[in-house]
């Protein structure tokens, strides 16, 4: 995947899925040249100012996917065309969040649990588990993939601020996981649950920058 130029990608370009807002990337979907469909993360058409930013996101969220690199539930990273773009595996799939009342919800959340696991083992907090547009669930298998790392933190095992920082960051996650439960599945909360999300969601209101977003297209990264 070596060669997938923004010239190649371009070429195979097939349709946009999200116009980004101010800061937010463009997502669009090419086919190769081999004929697989991909997402492109991309801040090119975006300002002079914004295209800086870009940047500096889109080497945040490929460092924290080749981290994460053979993660099962997340998207692999492919290329990097350029400083203000990179392309990542297309995943077909629906938001979980669209799926209430089947019957292996416990399953799906389970999923969603091991995939949290999975990447907490690795040193990595998605930081973003609130966006519900941000879990899907893979068509044809069932397989629960987390999407959208560009606000992932990376603190890797073994080291002096993972000691530090790990485990007060990775509550965030843990908070948006059991909302997950509070929303899809409410009768698995347990008590201890329902104490933890009335302390977390008490201190969530203090954070200035609380906003709701719309929901994407389905079928992404």
């Amino acid at each position: 995947m070596d060669a997938l130029t923004r010239d190649v990608l371009e070429a195979g370009r097939v349709d946009d899925l999200v116009r980004g807002g101010w800061t937010k990337a463009d997502l669009w979907r090419a086919r190769t040249p081999d004929g697989r469909l991909v997402v492109v993360k991309d801040f090119a058409a975006k300002s002079a100012l914004i295209r800086l930013w870009g940047r500096l996101q889109v080497s945040r969220e490929v460092a924290a996917l080749e981290a994460l690199a053979g993660v099962d539930g997340v998207p692999r990273v492919l290329a990097r065309p350029d400083a203000w773009a990179l392309v990542l595996e297309y995943i077909d799939g629906t938001e979980l969040r669209l799926l209430a009342g089947r019957p292996d919800l416990p399953r799906l959340l389970a999923g969603l649990r091991a995939v949290i696991d999975r990447t907490h083992a690795r040193g990595v907090i998605h930081n973003d588990l609130r966006g519900r547009e941000n879990v899907l669930v893979e068509h044809g298998s069932d397989r629960v993939v987390v999407i959208d790392w560009a606000g992932a933190v990376r603190l890797p095992p073994g080291t002096l601020r993972h000691r530090i920082l790990f485990p007060l960051l990775r509550l965030v996650d843990e908070g948006a996981f059991l909302k997950w439960k509070r929303m899809m599945l409410p009768e698995s909360l347990t008590e201890r649950d329902r104490r933890f999300l009335a302390r977390f969601e008490a201190v969530r209101r203090l954070w200035p920058f609380n906003r709701k977003r719309p929901a994407r297209a389905e079928g992404r990264r």
